[in-house]
């Protein structure tokens, strides 16, 4: 019989709102089997140094209280509370948290904006299929903004800055029918709060744009002109230009008009607008047309970093070629890491010059198979270690493969060096013409993913590709200076450049 799943209660005690998940832990997956929410407004009347009032901290309590007791009902084995930018900030913090252990039974953990940052993203990565993309996240809470940038697999910036959807309506009261300057001051704040950040994000690149929080996935059900607690798990959009026209008819109304028209928790209506002029600003001053709201947050964090671990596990296995391949790459010394970075950067320009190379999604995996072993030749010696690799990944008996995938992936790896494939060469003369073109698009592909980590240090993190009419843009992403590799990759991108009949270009951010 199987071990019954691990129940895991995940309190997140905000600055609007106190949520908590139960969820049931197995293996590497995880499902949630209730939730409960309270708008308790923990940071009203304080935040900026100001102390919790009584009245939030007998709210809060309160709320915790119950939560706990739907958490032992549910015969939980671990309840893990945290708590943020209100609590993070009140000088009476230690009262708030004794009371909590005294009157509710649960301990509470202060976490910082780094780590805040850190489970929301940890959510996001597995609602949302982020990919080989770089994303950039934004949550906002009541008290503070979480910006997050990272892939799949890396965190690259983590943020907080103190422009909660709370925090602004009480410091410039949004709450009911504001004046326009206090609409205006209020953008002023947030421009100059983001001047920086937007510099480094700017700097960073990123792909796509995701939102979190309760607030944004208000703000998309706004938009989209459906009642805010519809599809609460289903993914929407916020638009820039929805948003932008959303502004004003919040500003025109009452905290309870919004809620009467919208169909919006009293509470969170006393903090919309101050939310919507905030992520207004940030998708103006970040360049962000559209948004996807992501119904998850913190709570799911902590179930997700307790999973973790024995997902990297066994996602390391991953599929029986994928296993076949990198067996064969552990058992010829392949510098892994520098194979599995080509290879990222290979699927990036893959997605990103589809218009050119018109190849099939399901083909993309034999280019990543090759270049993971495009050194593995060096088994045998350096000298025309290409040409070994060609030999070792043909008759190594990979798994999985059928011989013409084989061939496809030894021919792609034989070329990433040296001189380019010729239809005189021997080993070419095997393959069909549809398959000797796919071979000849995922060299020239390889080459110049290969010429971006030439010395092995993950210099170039990243690569964004702009497409125009006779020119192909490589826009490397560095994370530190990188003109060694840049070089290198121009050099390798000539033979790029004759088979698409384009013009490359080289640059770095």
């Amino acid at each position: 019989m199987p071990d019954r799943a691990k129940r895991i209660a995940a309190i997140d005690i905000g600055t609007n709102s106190i949520h908590m998940i139960v969820a049931e832990a197995r293996g590497t997956d995880y499902k949630v089997v209730d939730r409960e929410k309270d708008m308790v407004q923990l940071g009203l009347s304080s935040l900026d140094g100001q102390p919790l009032t009584e009245d939030a901290m007998t709210r809060g309590i309160t709320s915790i209280s119950k939560m706990s007791q739907l958490a032992a009902r549910w015969n939980v084995d671990e309840v893990v509370a945290v708590a943020t930018s209100a609590v993070r900030e009140a000088p009476n913090r230690k009262e708030f948290l004794k009371r909590v252990k005294d009157e509710a039974g649960v301990n509470v953990r202060v976490i910082s904006g780094e780590e805040e940052a850190d489970l929301i993203f940890r959510a996001v990565r597995s609602t949302v299929d982020i990919g080989i993309s770089t994303a950039l996240v934004v949550d906002i809470g009541g008290g503070s903004v979480e910006f997050i940038v990272g892939t799949s697999s890396e965190i690259y910036l983590t943020a907080s800055e103190r422009l909660g959807s709370l925090r602004l309506a009480q410091r410039f009261a949004l709450d009911n029918r504001p004046f326009a300057l206090s609409i205006e001051q209020c953008r002023d704040f947030i421009r100059e709060r983001l001047g920086k950040l937007r510099k480094r994000i700017r700097r960073l690149g990123v792909d796509i744009s995701l939102g979190t929080s309760g607030t944004i996935v208000t703000l998309a059900n706004l938009c989209s002109e459906g009642p805010a607690d519809s599809a609460a798990h289903a993914l929407k959009r916020v638009e820039r230009e929805p948003l932008a026209a959303l502004i004003p008819v919040l500003a025109g109304m009452t905290a309870r008009e919004r809620s009467e028209r919208f169909s919006i928790d009293e509470r969170r209506s006393t903090t919309i607008l101050g939310g919507a002029i905030a992520l207004e600003e940030i998708m103006n001053q970040f360049g962000i047309d559209s948004m996807l709201a992501c119904p998850v947050a913190i709570r799911e964090g902590i179930v997700e970093s307790r999973v973790v671990d024995l997902r990297r596990t066994t996602k390391g296995g991953g599929s029986l070629r994928r296993r076949s391949v990198l067996a064969l790459a552990g058992r010829t010394d392949c510098d892994m890491r520098h194979g599995a970075h080509v290879a990222r950067l290979a699927r990036r320009i893959f997605e990103q010059t589809r218009k050119l190379h018109c190849l099939t999604d399901e083909s993309v995996d034999l280019l990543e198979y090759a270049a993971l072993l495009h050194e593995c030749g060096l088994h045998i010696s350096d000298k025309a270690h290409h040409k070994h690799s060609y030999y070792l990944i043909r008759h190594a008996d990979l798994r999985g493969f059928t011989d013409e995938q084989l061939l496809i992936i030894a021919n792609t790896a034989r070329y990433y060096r040296k001189a380019p494939p010729t239809d005189d060469d021997a080993n070419m003369a095997e393959l069909s013409t549809a398959q000797r073109s796919d071979v000849e698009k995922f060299v020239a592909i390889l080459r110049i993913a290969e010429g971006f980590d030439r010395g092995h240090r993950r210099r170039v993190r990243d690569v964004a590709v702009r497409i125009t009419h006779d020119t192909v843009f490589f826009i490397a992403r560095t994370r530190v200076d990188a003109d060694v590799e840049l070089e290198s990759a121009r050099k390798r991108s000539k033979y790029f450049a004759s088979l698409f009949n384009v013009r490359t270009r080289f640059e770095s951010v």
